[in-house]
């Protein structure tokens, strides 16, 4: 039992830097992680690192890391300063297993949070694999300085550097095009005109708004229009001369969870004729 602490600690740490680590390079992958995703590039380098804390000071511990040695890479693994220089065993290739395991008689303080470990890793092949900490018996266990089992006492902090987390909001895929409409000036004269599809609006992501920019659009028509979100202009009843007028348009996409905000501009052209 007085090997214990160190398993759980490295298993969680690991357990990062192999899930930022283990993204495929070529689709970017991704590779979750406690509940998150994130995503890197063949080649690149992730860096997981854990803080632990535990109510108590720790005699030892000991843990057992699993990952897809078949995307990842063992880099370089740095242990906090309390924890010094660990055992560590690596078995890479068809285990995919890291170990660590520490002890020290006199304790280790975390009672305040600290760095157990960093582990970096490098993004080697394409693919993707699950990264995770032991949970059998005896593999993840960090003991108390009166040789007590406390494992389910000590929390953890995860910090991934290096990858992009899957949380991140992606560029929203919002698309805005114009065309050129006509209108006949007698019409216009007699009655407001609607003409549609004079722009469209694809692939927004989130609720659309559209409005009319003054700088850019012609004075002697710009007061008089109304823009939709469906694409279409409304103009006011009355005199044009014939020419083709500019207005210009903001659009914009909210975007969502998932996507982030975008606004395109476009200047919209209506021939009177």
């Amino acid at each position: 039992m007085k090997k214990t602490i160190a398993i759980i600690i490295a298993a969680i740490m690991i357990l990062s830097c192999i899930s930022a680590a283990a993204v495929s390079a070529a689709s970017d992958p991704t590779f979750t992680v406690n509940g998150k995703t994130y995503s890197a590039k063949i080649g690149s380098v992730v860096t997981y690192t854990v803080n632990m804390t535990v109510p108590e000071k720790i005699e030892n511990g000991q843990f057992i890391i699993y990952y897809p040695g078949d995307v990842l890479t063992v880099k370089e693994v740095k242990f906090g300063s309390l924890v010094g220089s660990p055992v560590v065993n690596y078995t890479e290739g068809v285990a995919n297993e890291i170990d660590f395991n520490f002890s020290n008689y006199e304790g280790y303080d975390f009672t305040t949070k600290q760095m157990l470990v960093a582990v970096s890793f490098t993004v080697s092949a394409a693919g993707t694999g699950t990264v995770e900490v032991s949970k059998k018996p005896g593999e993840v266990i960090v003991c108390s300085l009166d040789d007590k089992d406390i494992t389910d006492k000590a929390s953890f902090e995860e910090v991934v550097t290096g990858a992009s987390s899957g949380s991140e909001k992606k560029a929203n895929t919002l698309k805005v095009t114009a065309k050129t409409k006509s209108v006949k000036a007698k019409d216009l004269k007699k009655k407001t005109v609607t003409v549609k599809k004079v722009f469209t609006v694809s692939k927004a992501q989130g609720s659309v708004t559209v409005s009319k920019v003054k700088k850019g659009s012609d004075s002697k028509i710009y007061k008089k229009v109304t823009v939709k979100k469906n694409g279409s202009v409304v103009i006011k009843k009355g005199k044009y001369a014939k020419k083709t007028y500019k207005i210009k348009i903001s659009v914009k996409a909210k975007g969502n969870s998932g996507y982030k905000s975008k606004t395109v501009s476009k200047v919209l052209k209506i021939k009177v004729k």
